[in-house]
């Protein structure tokens, strides 16, 4: 029997490189809400929330439209199973319960821009366009209890 020597530095590259693996997939088909909650609720002193929407009953809208020229994936974690958008094409995300974190995903990997506006009471549409550049790249909106809107 022979013995490996492994450092900390050994451990956290691994640990690292595991970590980003995971972070490319999406998260598990659940219907956990206790999970979704966990996930939107994200303590976040630090950051000021890129929009605020006014919760009807703790529920929103959300209008996704896809402006991509490719069919996209989203999910609305412990809502909805993991689904596909087609290019140039919208759905209606009714009556979601907050705190809600939507997913979304290009088949490739390619990067995409996210922009919102708020269309009526309670209704957000959030609109999803290629870019190609990194620094407006996102993959999810987080809607707090309070309305607060985080892209990341």
């Amino acid at each position: 029997m022979s013995k490996v020597a492994i450092d900390k530095t050994s451990i956290a590259s691994l640990l690292s490189v595991t970590l980003a693996v995971a972070g490319n997939s999406f998260l598990p088909l659940t219907h956990n809400t206790s999970l979704a909650a966990e996930i939107a609720q994200t303590n976040e002193p630090e950051r000021v929330p890129d929009g605020k929407i006014i919760p009807v009953n703790g529920k929103v809208n959300v209008r996704l439209t896809n402006k991509t020229n490719d069919r996209l994936f989203y999910q609305v974690v412990g809502q909805t199973n993991r689904r596909s958008l087609a290019e140039n094409s919208t759905v209606a995300l009714p009556a979601l319960t907050l705190p809600a974190s939507i997913g979304f995903r290009r088949p490739d990997g390619a990067l995409l821009k996210v922009r919102f506006k708020f269309v009526g009471e309670g209704t957000v549409e959030i609109t999803l366009d290629e870019t190609n550049d990194l620094s407006l790249d996102k993959k999810s909106l987080n809607i707090r209890n309070d309305g607060a809107l985080f892209l990341r």
